[in-house]
């Protein structure tokens, strides 16, 4: 096993977008676009909610992916492909199939008993009494779902083809990484509505695989020539520039926020069914938009946080268990504030602090160190898994 120097942008990436990620969920409650759609959405909203919500869901996941693919490499390169895939097996399958059902009984308990003490009952549990034969849902495991099957893909291609390699190597060249993956992107995106959805289903989704693969390779490339990150912050001003633009436009024409009755019949269907040219410009903002965020936030990420931080080390650790359980645990704080005549700015913080305390207090005093920080972790200090 060669060594490898740590590298500490991704640590503190990674922690930056689990915050982002807590972030995000606690702002769908709050602002008007999805109040038909969030879970717990409370009748005190604002548009500034609904800003920050759609802004970090343009390049929070894929980032994610970019990590990802880039520890996915790293794993590799300091042991072997068959290293790799058994790792991934227990660092992603195993807990996969164990936080499945206690999620999804979670999720039964958390809707029952929010449908009970919440008032106004959110307007997604009307779909709930229409809908006869739900399709199953990987909740927010979808992540871990997606990336089993990437990594899977990952593996098999390293071992029937020679190309792969090259593909990587490619792809580590900004411009061309760029131009390719939004135009994979694009072409990923464009039968799905905007903002784009989950692909939570059990089965494989193949816009899933191409929209998140493609950023899955990035991250790859980026760890075999971690050197054309550096050399891209020259651009910076561009690409801020260019996000700032593409962000501002894919705002503006955002399209209505579904009605009650468009969520009702989605759900009966399986997927909305967007169509037309409005949709295709939209979809080629966003793609943009996505690519040039992303790209951002690494180039800050390289350029302000390649430091050891040990509190970011910390949360980067914590950050497997505080995304397995901080979506049930928001639901459980955001219901009963449903209730009460408070600022939706208060709501908002409280139900941020107390979802993040909670998760990572479990953390510290029921996961780290024992049983279940060594499933997700691994019994030494975590590295790349």
């Amino acid at each position: 096993m060669q060594y490898t120097p740590r590298f500490h942008f991704i640590d503190n990436l990674r922690s930056t977008a689990l915050i982002l990620g807590v972030i995000f969920h606690t702002a769908l409650t709050y602002g008007p676009y999805f109040k038909n759609i969030w879970l717990s959405a409370d009748p005190s909203n604002s548009v500034f909610f609904d800003v920050l919500s759609n802004w970090l869901h343009l390049f929070r996941m894929p980032l994610f992916f970019v990590i990802a693919g880039f520890c996915s490499a790293l794993i590799i390169q300091q042991n072997s492909t068959y290293a790799f895939i058994k790792l991934r097996l227990k660092r992603i399958l195993i807990p996969f199939i164990i936080f499945f059902p206690l999620l999804a009984a979670s999720f039964v308990h958390v809707l029952t008993w929010g449908a009970d003490i919440a008032d106004p009952v959110p307007a997604i549990f009307t779909v709930f009494k229409v809908i006869e034969t739900p399709q199953i849902s990987t909740m927010h495991l979808w992540f871990l779902w997606l990336l089993m099957q990437l990594c899977l893909l990952h593996w098999v291609i390293m071992h029937i083809s020679t190309r792969c390699q090259y593909l990587c190597s490619v792809f580590a060249k900004p411009i061309i990484a760029c131009l390719a993956v939004a135009t994979l992107s694009f072409a990923a995106l464009l039968g799905q509505p905007v903002p784009f959805p989950a692909p939570d289903k059990i089965q494989p989704q193949l816009w899933g695989l191409v929209f998140y693969g493609a950023f899955y390779v990035m991250g790859i490339g980026l760890h075999h020539k971690p050197y054309r990150l550096e050399c891209s912050i020259k651009t910076i001003i561009l690409t801020t520039i260019i996000a700032l633009i593409s962000v501002s436009l894919y705002l503006t024409y955002l399209p209505e926020p579904p009605t009650l009755e468009q969520v009702i019949e989605a759900a009966k269907q399986g997927s909305f069914t967007p169509t037309g040219w409005r949709h295709m410009r939209l979809v080629a903002i966003q793609a943009v938009a996505i690519v040039s965020w992303t790209v951002l936030v690494l180039q800050l990420g390289y350029l302000f946080l390649n430091r050891a931080n040990r509190l970011s080390r910390y949360l980067s650790e914590a950050s497997y268990w505080v995304y397995l359980v901080h979506v049930p645990l928001l639901l459980y704080i955001q219901f009963p504030l449903i209730n009460l005549d408070l600022s939706v700015f208060a709501k908002f913080t409280i139900s941020l602090l107390a979802t993040l305390s909670s998760s990572l207090l479990t953390y510290h005093f029921l996961v780290r160190g024992r049983f279940l920080g060594h499933l997700l972790n691994g019994k030494k200090k975590p590295e790349y898994t």
